[in-house]
Protein backbone atom coordinates (compact mmCIF):
# COMPACT_ATOMS: atom_id res chain seq x y z
CA UNK A 1 0.00 0.00 0.00
CA UNK A 2 1.20 3.25 -0.99
CA UNK A 3 2.18 5.78 1.85
CA UNK A 4 1.65 8.57 -0.14
CA UNK A 5 -1.90 7.55 -1.51
CA UNK A 6 -3.07 7.13 2.53
CA UNK A 7 -5.13 4.38 0.56
CA UNK A 8 -8.25 3.67 3.24
CA UNK A 9 -10.08 0.37 3.58
CA UNK A 10 -13.56 -0.37 4.20
CA UNK A 11 -13.54 -0.10 7.76
CA UNK A 12 -12.41 3.61 7.28
CA UNK A 13 -14.30 4.31 4.63
CA UNK A 14 -17.50 3.17 6.86
CA UNK A 15 -16.20 5.39 9.44
CA UNK A 16 -16.13 8.16 7.68
CA UNK A 17 -19.41 8.28 5.55
CA UNK A 18 -21.43 6.76 8.84
CA UNK A 19 -19.94 9.85 10.50
CA UNK A 20 -21.59 12.13 8.48
CA UNK A 21 -25.07 9.82 7.71
CA UNK A 22 -24.86 8.72 11.34
CA UNK A 23 -25.13 12.26 12.85
CA UNK A 24 -28.19 13.05 11.66
CA UNK A 25 -30.20 10.52 13.94
CA UNK A 26 -29.51 13.56 16.61
CA UNK A 27 -31.44 15.55 14.68
CA UNK A 28 -33.73 13.74 12.82
CA UNK A 29 -36.56 12.63 15.27
CA UNK A 30 -36.87 16.20 16.49
CA UNK A 31 -37.28 17.40 12.89
CA UNK A 32 -39.86 15.06 12.22
CA UNK A 33 -41.44 14.83 15.26
CA UNK A 34 -43.03 18.66 14.36
CA UNK A 35 -44.87 17.00 11.21
CA UNK A 36 -45.47 13.50 12.20
CA UNK A 37 -45.51 13.50 15.52
CA UNK A 38 -45.57 9.53 17.23
CA UNK A 39 -45.38 8.03 13.50
CA UNK A 40 -42.23 9.27 12.59
CA UNK A 41 -40.47 6.66 12.98
CA UNK A 42 -42.91 4.92 10.55
CA UNK A 43 -42.04 7.45 7.50
CA UNK A 44 -38.22 6.72 8.48
CA UNK A 45 -38.61 3.02 7.75
CA UNK A 46 -40.53 3.30 5.00
CA UNK A 47 -37.64 5.28 3.50
CA UNK A 48 -35.24 2.55 4.09
CA UNK A 49 -36.07 0.80 0.91
CA UNK A 50 -35.10 4.18 -1.07
CA UNK A 51 -32.34 4.37 0.92
CA UNK A 52 -31.07 0.81 0.48
CA UNK A 53 -31.29 1.19 -3.45
CA UNK A 54 -29.29 4.50 -3.35
CA UNK A 55 -26.68 2.65 -1.86
CA UNK A 56 -25.94 0.85 -4.34
CA UNK A 57 -25.83 3.45 -6.62
CA UNK A 58 -23.83 5.85 -4.64
CA UNK A 59 -21.53 2.25 -4.77
CA UNK A 60 -21.98 2.67 -8.56
CA UNK A 61 -21.04 6.76 -8.25
CA UNK A 62 -17.88 5.74 -6.86
CA UNK A 63 -16.72 3.40 -9.06
CA UNK A 64 -17.59 4.99 -12.30
CA UNK A 65 -15.67 8.26 -11.01
CA UNK A 66 -12.81 7.19 -9.43
CA UNK A 67 -11.02 11.19 -9.04
CA UNK A 68 -14.55 11.64 -7.14
CA UNK A 69 -16.79 14.55 -7.92
CA UNK A 70 -20.20 12.66 -6.68
CA UNK A 71 -23.19 14.19 -8.45
CA UNK A 72 -21.00 16.95 -10.05
CA UNK A 73 -19.82 14.60 -12.15
CA UNK A 74 -22.91 11.87 -12.90
CA UNK A 75 -24.89 15.18 -14.36
CA UNK A 76 -21.61 16.67 -16.25
CA UNK A 77 -21.11 12.90 -17.92
CA UNK A 78 -24.63 12.45 -18.86
CA UNK A 79 -26.30 15.92 -19.08
CA UNK A 80 -23.67 18.19 -19.97
CA UNK A 81 -21.64 20.63 -18.11
CA UNK A 82 -24.28 22.80 -17.28
CA UNK A 83 -26.34 20.04 -15.32
CA UNK A 84 -22.66 19.36 -13.74
CA UNK A 85 -22.96 22.81 -12.37
CA UNK A 86 -26.65 22.74 -11.33
CA UNK A 87 -25.84 19.36 -9.06
CA UNK A 88 -23.11 21.51 -7.36
CA UNK A 89 -25.21 24.23 -6.41
CA UNK A 90 -27.48 21.25 -5.17
CA UNK A 91 -25.13 20.10 -2.91
CA UNK A 92 -23.55 23.21 -1.62
CA UNK A 93 -27.30 24.13 -0.52
CA UNK A 94 -26.98 20.58 0.93
CA UNK A 95 -23.72 21.54 2.77
CA UNK A 96 -24.71 24.88 3.77
CA UNK A 97 -27.55 23.48 5.77
CA UNK A 98 -25.28 20.27 6.92
CA UNK A 99 -22.93 22.81 8.67
CA UNK A 100 -25.72 24.98 10.13
CA UNK A 101 -28.14 22.32 11.26
CA UNK A 102 -24.88 19.82 12.95
CA UNK A 103 -23.22 22.79 14.42
CA UNK A 104 -26.28 23.60 16.07
CA UNK A 105 -27.39 20.61 17.20
CA UNK A 106 -23.63 19.52 18.82
CA UNK A 107 -24.77 22.85 20.95
CA UNK A 108 -28.28 21.18 21.97
CA UNK A 109 -26.99 18.26 23.18
CA UNK A 110 -23.95 20.26 25.53
CA UNK A 111 -27.05 22.35 26.60
CA UNK A 112 -28.98 19.31 27.74
CA UNK A 113 -26.55 18.93 30.43
CA UNK A 114 -25.08 21.94 30.89
CA UNK A 115 -27.72 24.61 30.45
CA UNK A 116 -26.56 27.29 27.82
CA UNK A 117 -29.96 29.19 27.69
CA UNK A 118 -29.58 31.92 25.23
CA UNK A 119 -25.91 31.61 24.77
CA UNK A 120 -26.67 28.59 22.62
CA UNK A 121 -26.93 30.51 19.07
CA UNK A 122 -23.47 32.60 19.84
CA UNK A 123 -21.56 29.58 20.51
CA UNK A 124 -22.53 27.57 17.47
CA UNK A 125 -21.39 30.54 15.82
CA UNK A 126 -18.16 30.34 17.33
CA UNK A 127 -17.77 26.98 16.62
CA UNK A 128 -18.35 28.10 12.80
CA UNK A 129 -15.36 30.30 13.13
CA UNK A 130 -13.02 28.12 15.00
CA UNK A 131 -13.87 25.18 11.98
CA UNK A 132 -13.10 28.22 9.70
CA UNK A 133 -10.17 28.54 11.18
CA UNK A 134 -8.86 25.36 11.56
CA UNK A 135 -9.65 24.47 7.74
CA UNK A 136 -7.82 27.24 6.83
CA UNK A 137 -4.54 26.63 8.80
CA UNK A 138 -5.81 23.10 7.01
CA UNK A 139 -6.38 20.43 10.10
CA UNK A 140 -5.33 16.88 9.12
CA UNK A 141 -8.46 14.26 9.15
CA UNK A 142 -7.69 10.79 10.63
CA UNK A 143 -9.95 8.02 9.40
CA UNK A 144 -8.49 6.30 12.67
CA UNK A 145 -9.95 9.50 14.63
CA UNK A 146 -13.25 8.94 12.53
CA UNK A 147 -12.75 5.10 13.61
CA UNK A 148 -12.85 5.52 16.50
CA UNK A 149 -15.49 8.25 17.34
CA UNK A 150 -18.31 6.40 14.81
CA UNK A 151 -17.69 2.70 16.57
CA UNK A 152 -18.31 4.79 20.24
CA UNK A 153 -21.02 6.34 18.75
CA UNK A 154 -22.40 3.37 17.26
CA UNK A 155 -21.94 1.53 20.45
CA UNK A 156 -23.55 4.14 22.54
CA UNK A 157 -26.56 4.62 20.58
CA UNK A 158 -26.89 0.54 20.54
CA UNK A 159 -26.80 0.42 24.26
CA UNK A 160 -29.48 3.24 24.21
CA UNK A 161 -31.89 1.39 21.76
CA UNK A 162 -31.35 -1.77 23.83
CA UNK A 163 -32.19 0.28 27.14
CA UNK A 164 -35.17 1.74 26.32
CA UNK A 165 -36.54 -0.84 24.84
CA UNK A 166 -35.95 -3.28 27.86
CA UNK A 167 -37.31 -0.64 30.18
CA UNK A 168 -40.13 1.15 27.94
CA UNK A 169 -43.88 0.66 29.33
CA UNK A 170 -45.65 -2.35 27.70
CA UNK A 171 -48.39 -0.16 26.16
CA UNK A 172 -45.29 2.07 23.87
CA UNK A 173 -44.53 -1.53 22.30
CA UNK A 174 -48.05 -2.68 21.93
CA UNK A 175 -48.94 1.14 20.24
CA UNK A 176 -47.20 0.02 17.17
CA UNK A 177 -50.11 -1.99 15.10
CA UNK A 178 -52.04 0.79 16.22
CA UNK A 179 -49.61 3.78 14.76
CA UNK A 180 -49.88 1.69 11.52
CA UNK A 181 -53.35 1.18 10.92
CA UNK A 182 -53.54 4.63 12.01
CA UNK A 183 -51.69 5.87 9.07
CA UNK A 184 -55.12 5.52 6.87
CA UNK A 185 -56.29 8.85 8.25
CA UNK A 186 -53.62 11.10 6.96
CA UNK A 187 -53.98 13.43 4.46
CA UNK A 188 -52.13 12.74 0.75
CA UNK A 189 -50.30 16.08 1.92
CA UNK A 190 -49.51 14.48 5.41
CA UNK A 191 -48.03 11.09 4.13
CA UNK A 192 -45.80 13.03 1.45
CA UNK A 193 -44.32 15.21 3.85
CA UNK A 194 -43.88 12.74 5.52
CA UNK A 195 -42.17 10.79 3.21
CA UNK A 196 -40.28 13.56 1.78
CA UNK A 197 -39.09 14.86 5.30
CA UNK A 198 -37.84 11.10 6.23
CA UNK A 199 -34.94 11.66 3.55
CA UNK A 200 -33.17 13.71 6.44
CA UNK A 201 -32.51 10.23 8.06
CA UNK A 202 -30.26 9.70 5.25
CA UNK A 203 -28.30 12.86 4.16
CA UNK A 204 -24.54 12.42 3.92
CA UNK A 205 -24.50 9.48 1.28
CA UNK A 206 -22.20 12.12 -0.88
CA UNK A 207 -19.59 11.04 1.57
CA UNK A 208 -19.16 8.28 -0.24
CA UNK A 209 -18.29 9.14 -3.93
CA UNK A 210 -15.74 11.97 -2.46
CA UNK A 211 -13.77 9.34 -1.03
CA UNK A 212 -13.50 7.21 -3.89
CA UNK A 213 -9.52 9.25 -4.95
CA UNK A 214 -8.42 7.71 -1.38
CA UNK A 215 -10.05 4.33 -1.29
CA UNK A 216 -7.67 1.33 -1.71
CA UNK A 217 -9.83 -0.02 -4.18
CA UNK A 218 -12.39 0.47 -6.11
CA UNK A 219 -14.14 -3.01 -6.05
CA UNK A 220 -14.81 -4.29 -2.54
CA UNK A 221 -13.82 -1.38 -0.72
CA UNK A 222 -16.60 1.17 -1.35
CA UNK A 223 -19.50 -2.10 -1.73
CA UNK A 224 -18.22 -3.30 2.22
CA UNK A 225 -17.75 0.33 3.54
CA UNK A 226 -21.72 0.78 1.89
CA UNK A 227 -22.98 -2.19 3.37
CA UNK A 228 -21.62 -1.46 7.08
CA UNK A 229 -23.25 1.90 6.49
CA UNK A 230 -26.33 0.44 5.60
CA UNK A 231 -26.35 -2.23 8.23
CA UNK A 232 -25.72 0.56 10.92
CA UNK A 233 -28.46 2.97 9.80
CA UNK A 234 -31.01 0.19 9.93
CA UNK A 235 -30.06 -1.15 12.74
CA UNK A 236 -30.32 2.69 14.83
CA UNK A 237 -31.91 5.36 12.43
CA UNK A 238 -36.17 3.73 12.64
CA UNK A 239 -35.40 2.23 16.78
CA UNK A 240 -34.31 5.39 17.81
CA UNK A 241 -36.45 7.15 15.82
CA UNK A 242 -39.39 5.17 17.54
CA UNK A 243 -38.01 5.50 21.16
CA UNK A 244 -37.31 9.42 20.64
CA UNK A 245 -40.77 10.21 19.73
CA UNK A 246 -43.06 7.30 21.34
CA UNK A 247 -41.59 6.24 24.41
CA UNK A 248 -41.02 9.97 26.21
CA UNK A 249 -43.96 12.56 26.96
CA UNK A 250 -45.19 15.11 24.61
CA UNK A 251 -44.46 17.82 27.24
CA UNK A 252 -40.80 16.12 26.93
CA UNK A 253 -40.44 16.18 23.13
CA UNK A 254 -42.10 19.60 22.72
CA UNK A 255 -39.13 21.12 24.83
CA UNK A 256 -36.54 18.86 24.09
CA UNK A 257 -36.96 18.44 20.33
CA UNK A 258 -33.56 19.34 19.57
CA UNK A 259 -32.13 16.78 21.66
CA UNK A 260 -34.30 14.29 21.89
CA UNK A 261 -31.55 10.79 22.35
CA UNK A 262 -30.47 12.72 25.32
CA UNK A 263 -33.42 13.02 26.57
CA UNK A 264 -33.88 9.62 25.90
CA UNK A 265 -30.83 8.11 27.57
CA UNK A 266 -31.47 10.28 30.61
CA UNK A 267 -34.94 8.83 31.05
CA UNK A 268 -34.54 5.26 30.47
CA UNK A 269 -30.68 4.91 31.46
CA UNK A 270 -29.40 7.97 33.65
CA UNK A 271 -27.22 10.59 33.84
CA UNK A 272 -24.06 8.17 33.00
CA UNK A 273 -25.58 6.87 30.05
CA UNK A 274 -27.14 10.21 28.81
CA UNK A 275 -23.17 11.47 29.22
CA UNK A 276 -22.42 9.40 26.74
CA UNK A 277 -24.41 10.15 24.39
CA UNK A 278 -23.70 13.52 24.67
CA UNK A 279 -20.22 13.25 24.20
CA UNK A 280 -20.57 11.03 21.06
CA UNK A 281 -22.89 13.34 19.14
CA UNK A 282 -21.21 16.76 20.14
CA UNK A 283 -18.05 15.21 18.10
CA UNK A 284 -20.13 13.45 15.75
CA UNK A 285 -22.13 16.44 14.83
CA UNK A 286 -19.11 18.96 15.00
CA UNK A 287 -16.91 16.09 12.67
CA UNK A 288 -19.79 15.94 10.03
CA UNK A 289 -19.90 20.15 10.34
CA UNK A 290 -16.27 20.10 9.28
CA UNK A 291 -16.58 17.21 6.90
CA UNK A 292 -19.59 19.36 5.41
CA UNK A 293 -17.47 22.59 4.91
CA UNK A 294 -14.54 20.17 3.48
CA UNK A 295 -16.90 18.87 1.02
CA UNK A 296 -18.06 22.11 -0.02
CA UNK A 297 -15.29 23.86 -0.74
CA UNK A 298 -13.87 21.13 -2.94
CA UNK A 299 -17.28 21.37 -4.84
CA UNK A 300 -16.32 24.95 -5.01
CA UNK A 301 -12.78 24.14 -5.99
CA UNK A 302 -14.42 21.83 -8.94
CA UNK A 303 -17.09 24.24 -10.31
CA UNK A 304 -14.05 27.00 -10.40
CA UNK A 305 -11.70 24.69 -12.52
CA UNK A 306 -14.52 24.10 -14.72
CA UNK A 307 -15.08 27.93 -15.20
CA UNK A 308 -18.86 27.80 -13.15
CA UNK A 309 -17.48 29.94 -10.58
CA UNK A 310 -14.84 32.99 -10.39
CA UNK A 311 -11.23 31.65 -10.29
CA UNK A 312 -10.68 34.45 -7.19
CA UNK A 313 -12.95 32.40 -5.01
CA UNK A 314 -10.59 28.86 -5.18
CA UNK A 315 -7.33 31.38 -4.05
CA UNK A 316 -4.74 29.72 -1.71
CA UNK A 317 -3.80 31.36 1.18
CA UNK A 318 0.22 32.31 0.89
CA UNK A 319 0.93 30.85 4.04
CA UNK A 320 -1.10 27.86 4.42
CA UNK A 321 -1.65 27.31 1.08
CA UNK A 322 -5.71 26.28 1.87
CA UNK A 323 -8.69 27.99 -0.26
CA UNK A 324 -9.58 30.43 2.02
CA UNK A 325 -12.30 31.82 0.21
CA UNK A 326 -13.77 29.35 -0.55
CA UNK A 327 -13.74 27.80 3.46
CA UNK A 328 -15.08 31.40 4.36
CA UNK A 329 -18.03 31.19 2.25
CA UNK A 330 -18.99 27.40 3.26
CA UNK A 331 -19.46 29.05 7.04
CA UNK A 332 -20.33 32.28 6.44
CA UNK A 333 -23.45 30.80 4.57
CA UNK A 334 -24.28 28.90 7.54
CA UNK A 335 -23.44 31.44 9.82
CA UNK A 336 -26.15 33.70 7.91
CA UNK A 337 -28.61 31.14 7.91
CA UNK A 338 -28.53 30.31 11.75
CA UNK A 339 -28.77 33.99 12.90
CA UNK A 340 -31.78 34.32 10.78
CA UNK A 341 -33.81 31.39 12.03
CA UNK A 342 -32.61 31.72 15.79
CA UNK A 343 -31.00 28.65 15.48
CA UNK A 344 -34.09 26.85 15.45
CA UNK A 345 -33.94 23.39 14.49
CA UNK A 346 -37.64 22.82 12.99
CA UNK A 347 -36.94 25.63 10.40
CA UNK A 348 -33.40 24.44 9.81
CA UNK A 349 -35.25 21.18 8.90
CA UNK A 350 -37.47 23.09 6.94
CA UNK A 351 -34.80 24.06 4.84
CA UNK A 352 -32.91 21.27 4.39
CA UNK A 353 -34.29 18.85 2.02
CA UNK A 354 -34.34 20.74 -0.87
CA UNK A 355 -30.52 20.65 -1.90
CA UNK A 356 -30.54 17.21 -0.37
CA UNK A 357 -33.67 16.02 -2.46
CA UNK A 358 -32.49 17.28 -5.37
CA UNK A 359 -29.05 16.43 -6.05
CA UNK A 360 -29.94 13.23 -4.95
CA UNK A 361 -32.52 13.08 -7.64
CA UNK A 362 -30.23 14.33 -9.97
CA UNK A 363 -27.38 11.45 -8.88
CA UNK A 364 -29.84 9.09 -9.10
CA UNK A 365 -31.24 9.54 -12.77
CA UNK A 366 -28.03 10.11 -13.94
CA UNK A 367 -27.12 6.89 -13.14
CA UNK A 368 -30.22 5.76 -15.01
CA UNK A 369 -28.67 7.64 -18.48
CA UNK A 370 -25.39 6.35 -18.09
CA UNK A 371 -26.91 2.65 -17.54
CA UNK A 372 -29.01 3.20 -20.29
CA UNK A 373 -26.19 4.40 -22.63
CA UNK A 374 -24.00 1.26 -21.42
CA UNK A 375 -26.56 -0.98 -22.98
CA UNK A 376 -27.94 -1.84 -19.68
CA UNK A 377 -32.23 -2.74 -19.72
CA UNK A 378 -32.34 -5.87 -16.81
CA UNK A 379 -33.55 -5.73 -13.78
CA UNK A 380 -30.64 -3.17 -12.61
CA UNK A 381 -32.00 -0.65 -14.91
CA UNK A 382 -35.58 -1.11 -14.15
CA UNK A 383 -34.63 -0.98 -10.02
CA UNK A 384 -32.62 1.86 -10.63
CA UNK A 385 -35.65 4.07 -12.29
CA UNK A 386 -37.93 2.77 -9.34
CA UNK A 387 -35.23 4.47 -6.98
CA UNK A 388 -35.46 7.73 -9.31
CA UNK A 389 -38.97 7.89 -9.09
CA UNK A 390 -39.04 7.26 -4.88
CA UNK A 391 -36.77 9.96 -5.33
CA UNK A 392 -37.95 12.38 -7.22
CA UNK A 393 -41.75 11.88 -5.49
CA UNK A 394 -40.34 12.93 -2.60
CA UNK A 395 -38.21 16.14 -4.12
CA UNK A 396 -41.70 17.11 -5.86
CA UNK A 397 -43.63 16.63 -2.57
CA UNK A 398 -40.88 19.20 -1.31
CA UNK A 399 -41.19 21.65 -3.49
CA UNK A 400 -44.91 21.95 -3.42
CA UNK A 401 -45.69 21.31 0.47
CA UNK A 402 -42.48 23.32 1.74
CA UNK A 403 -42.33 26.72 -0.16
CA UNK A 404 -39.63 28.47 1.91
CA UNK A 405 -37.42 25.67 1.77
CA UNK A 406 -38.08 25.74 -2.07
CA UNK A 407 -37.34 29.44 -2.14
CA UNK A 408 -34.15 29.35 0.11
CA UNK A 409 -32.95 26.25 -1.56
CA UNK A 410 -34.03 27.66 -5.32
CA UNK A 411 -32.85 31.01 -4.72
CA UNK A 412 -29.29 29.95 -3.59
CA UNK A 413 -29.27 27.51 -7.01
CA UNK A 414 -30.53 30.26 -8.93
CA UNK A 415 -27.66 32.73 -7.98
CA UNK A 416 -25.27 30.21 -8.19
CA UNK A 417 -26.18 29.78 -11.55
CA UNK A 418 -26.26 33.30 -12.40
CA UNK A 419 -23.03 33.34 -10.95
CA UNK A 420 -21.99 30.68 -13.55
CA UNK A 421 -23.21 32.28 -16.25
CA UNK A 422 -21.46 35.42 -15.46
CA UNK A 423 -18.40 34.00 -14.89
CA UNK A 424 -18.70 31.87 -18.42
CA UNK A 425 -19.33 34.96 -20.14
CA UNK A 426 -16.04 36.87 -18.31
CA UNK A 427 -18.60 39.32 -16.79
CA UNK A 428 -18.33 38.45 -13.60
CA UNK A 429 -14.46 38.29 -13.53
CA UNK A 430 -13.79 41.12 -14.76
CA UNK A 431 -16.06 43.15 -12.06
CA UNK A 432 -14.50 41.06 -9.31
CA UNK A 433 -10.85 42.11 -10.86
CA UNK A 434 -11.85 45.61 -10.19
CA UNK A 435 -12.51 44.86 -6.25
CA UNK A 436 -9.55 44.67 -3.97
CA UNK A 437 -7.73 42.10 -3.41
CA UNK A 438 -10.31 39.90 -4.98
CA UNK A 439 -8.60 39.71 -8.53
CA UNK A 440 -8.14 36.13 -9.52
CA UNK A 441 -4.33 34.43 -8.75
CA UNK A 442 -1.83 35.09 -11.50
CA UNK A 443 -0.47 31.58 -12.35
CA UNK A 444 2.29 30.65 -13.82
CA UNK A 445 1.56 29.01 -17.39
CA UNK A 446 1.44 25.30 -17.14
CA UNK A 447 3.67 24.54 -20.67
CA UNK A 448 6.28 27.01 -19.31
CA UNK A 449 6.76 24.71 -16.45
CA UNK A 450 7.15 21.01 -17.54
CA UNK A 451 7.05 18.21 -14.78
CA UNK A 452 6.67 15.02 -13.92
CA UNK A 453 4.68 12.69 -11.79
CA UNK A 454 6.79 10.31 -9.70
CA UNK A 455 5.53 7.43 -12.29
CA UNK A 456 6.81 9.68 -15.25
CA UNK A 457 9.67 10.58 -13.19
CA UNK A 458 10.78 7.32 -12.76
CA UNK A 459 10.85 5.90 -16.82
CA UNK A 460 13.45 8.48 -17.34
CA UNK A 461 17.10 6.85 -18.37
CA UNK A 462 19.17 6.09 -15.04
CA UNK A 463 21.57 8.54 -14.38
CA UNK A 464 24.16 5.81 -12.98
CA UNK A 465 24.01 5.12 -9.08
CA UNK A 466 21.56 6.06 -6.89
CA UNK A 467 20.07 9.47 -7.25
CA UNK A 468 19.90 13.21 -5.22
CA UNK A 469 15.60 13.91 -3.93
CA UNK A 470 15.27 17.69 -3.56
CA UNK A 471 12.00 18.06 -1.49
CA UNK A 472 11.41 21.85 -0.98
CA UNK A 473 8.20 24.27 -0.56
CA UNK A 474 10.55 27.13 -0.97
CA UNK A 475 12.99 28.08 -3.95
CA UNK A 476 16.07 28.23 -1.27
CA UNK A 477 19.36 28.33 -3.36
CA UNK A 478 21.08 26.83 -1.05
CA UNK A 479 19.33 23.37 -0.53
CA UNK A 480 19.67 23.47 -4.41
CA UNK A 481 23.66 23.75 -4.15
CA UNK A 482 23.79 21.35 -1.26
CA UNK A 483 22.19 18.89 -3.84
CA UNK A 484 24.25 20.08 -6.85
CA UNK A 485 27.60 19.94 -4.96
CA UNK A 486 26.78 15.85 -3.85
CA UNK A 487 25.70 15.61 -7.13
CA UNK A 488 28.75 16.21 -8.84
CA UNK A 489 31.11 15.12 -6.28
CA UNK A 490 29.87 11.30 -7.67
CA UNK A 491 29.99 12.28 -10.97
CA UNK A 492 26.27 12.34 -11.66
CA UNK A 493 24.06 15.20 -13.90
CA UNK A 494 20.89 15.22 -12.24
CA UNK A 495 19.16 15.98 -9.86
CA UNK A 496 15.16 15.24 -8.96
CA UNK A 497 13.45 18.19 -7.65
CA UNK A 498 10.19 17.30 -5.51
CA UNK A 499 7.14 19.38 -4.62
CA UNK A 500 3.90 18.07 -2.54
CA UNK A 501 1.38 20.01 -2.66
CA UNK A 502 -0.31 18.62 0.68
CA UNK A 503 -4.07 18.30 0.66
CA UNK A 504 -6.02 18.18 4.85
CA UNK A 505 -8.79 16.02 5.22
CA UNK A 506 -9.55 12.87 3.56
CA UNK A 507 -11.24 14.31 0.41
CA UNK A 508 -8.75 14.55 -2.86
CA UNK A 509 -9.94 17.95 -4.88
CA UNK A 510 -11.55 17.27 -8.36
CA UNK A 511 -9.30 17.79 -11.36
CA UNK A 512 -5.80 18.23 -9.47
CA UNK A 513 -3.09 20.31 -10.54
CA UNK A 514 -0.45 22.05 -8.98
CA UNK A 515 -1.09 24.95 -7.16
CA UNK A 516 0.38 28.20 -8.13
CA UNK A 517 3.07 28.24 -5.79
CA UNK A 518 4.05 24.50 -6.68
CA UNK A 519 4.48 25.61 -10.59
CA UNK A 520 6.59 28.69 -8.88
CA UNK A 521 8.22 26.55 -6.89
CA UNK A 522 9.52 24.15 -9.46
CA UNK A 523 10.33 26.73 -11.76
CA UNK A 524 12.83 28.65 -9.93
CA UNK A 525 13.76 25.81 -8.61
CA UNK A 526 15.07 24.51 -11.91
CA UNK A 527 16.42 27.54 -12.49
CA UNK A 528 18.60 27.71 -9.82
CA UNK A 529 19.70 24.00 -10.00
CA UNK A 530 20.81 24.61 -14.01
CA UNK A 531 22.55 27.53 -13.26
CA UNK A 532 24.50 25.48 -10.80
CA UNK A 533 25.35 23.29 -13.86
CA UNK A 534 23.36 20.29 -12.96
CA UNK A 535 20.17 18.50 -15.09
CA UNK A 536 16.91 19.53 -13.16
CA UNK A 537 13.59 17.09 -13.11
CA UNK A 538 11.09 18.73 -11.31
CA UNK A 539 8.52 16.31 -9.68
CA UNK A 540 4.83 17.09 -8.42
CA UNK A 541 2.80 15.02 -6.16
CA UNK A 542 -0.33 15.40 -4.44
CA UNK A 543 -1.19 13.83 -0.99
CA UNK A 544 -2.86 13.85 2.09
CA UNK A 545 0.57 13.20 3.45
CA UNK A 546 3.69 15.22 2.24
CA UNK A 547 6.58 13.44 4.49
CA UNK A 548 4.67 9.84 2.94
CA UNK A 549 4.64 11.23 -1.02
CA UNK A 550 8.51 12.33 -0.20
CA UNK A 551 9.64 9.07 1.01
CA UNK A 552 7.35 7.07 -1.68
CA UNK A 553 9.62 9.09 -4.23
CA UNK A 554 13.00 8.66 -2.79
CA UNK A 555 11.95 4.76 -2.96
CA UNK A 556 10.81 5.09 -6.50
CA UNK A 557 13.31 7.06 -8.01
CA UNK A 558 16.20 5.02 -6.38
CA UNK A 559 17.46 7.96 -4.34
CA UNK A 560 19.66 6.95 -1.42
CA UNK A 561 19.86 10.86 -0.62
CA UNK A 562 17.22 13.46 0.66
CA UNK A 563 17.55 17.33 1.06
CA UNK A 564 15.38 19.35 3.01
CA UNK A 565 15.23 22.44 4.22
CA UNK A 566 15.16 23.31 8.18
CA UNK A 567 11.40 23.65 9.16
CA UNK A 568 10.16 27.46 10.23
CA UNK A 569 6.96 26.13 10.74
CA UNK A 570 4.80 27.59 13.85
CA UNK A 571 3.50 25.95 16.41
CA UNK A 572 -0.11 25.80 15.48
CA UNK A 573 0.88 24.24 11.94
CA UNK A 574 2.70 21.73 13.74
CA UNK A 575 -0.28 21.12 15.78
CA UNK A 576 -3.34 20.51 12.93
CA UNK A 577 -0.63 19.71 10.04
CA UNK A 578 2.08 17.50 11.82
CA UNK A 579 5.80 17.71 12.35
CA UNK A 580 7.23 17.05 8.68
CA UNK A 581 10.56 16.27 9.29
CA UNK A 582 10.01 13.99 12.65
CA UNK A 583 7.59 12.05 10.35
CA UNK A 584 9.91 11.50 7.33
CA UNK A 585 12.15 10.22 9.76
CA UNK A 586 9.92 8.04 10.97
CA UNK A 587 9.11 6.55 7.35
CA UNK A 588 12.73 7.06 5.72
CA UNK A 589 14.18 3.87 5.05
CA UNK A 590 17.66 2.98 6.56
CA UNK A 591 19.70 3.41 3.35
CA UNK A 592 18.11 6.56 2.62
CA UNK A 593 20.24 9.66 3.99
CA UNK A 594 18.40 12.68 5.02
CA UNK A 595 20.63 16.09 4.65
CA UNK A 596 18.42 18.83 6.75
CA UNK A 597 20.33 22.59 5.16
CA UNK A 598 19.76 25.64 7.36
Amino acid sequence: MSRSAGRIGWLFVWAVVFCDIGSSVYYVPGVLFGNAGDRAWIFVLATMLAFLLLCIKVVEVTRRFSAGGGVVSVADKAFGPWWGCAGGQLIMVDYFLTVAISAVCAVYYVDSVIPLGAFVLPITVGCLAVLAGLNIVGIKESALVATVLAGSAFVVNLVVIVIALLRVPPEVIAGIPGELSGLAALSPTQMLTGYAGAFLAFSGLESLSQLAPAMRDLGNTPRRGMIAVAISVVLMAPALTFLATASLPASVQAVSSAQLVSVLASVWGGFGLQLAVVLTACALLLLAANTAIIGNYHVQLALTKRDFLPAGLGALSHRFQTPYRAILLGTVVPAIVLVTVHGDLHELGELYAFGLLGSLALMSVGIDVLRYRDGERGGMFAVGVFTSAAVLVAFAANLVFKPGATVFGGGLTAFGMAIAVGTQTGWFERTLSRLPRMAPPREVERADVPFYTVAQARELPADGGPGILVASRGATRKIFREACDRAKSRGQSRVYLLYVDEIPGLFYPQLAAPTPEGLTVLAAGCEVIRDLGVEAVPVWGLSHSAPGTVVDAAESLGCDTLVIGATQRTFLWHALRGRFIQELLGLLPAHVRLIVVG
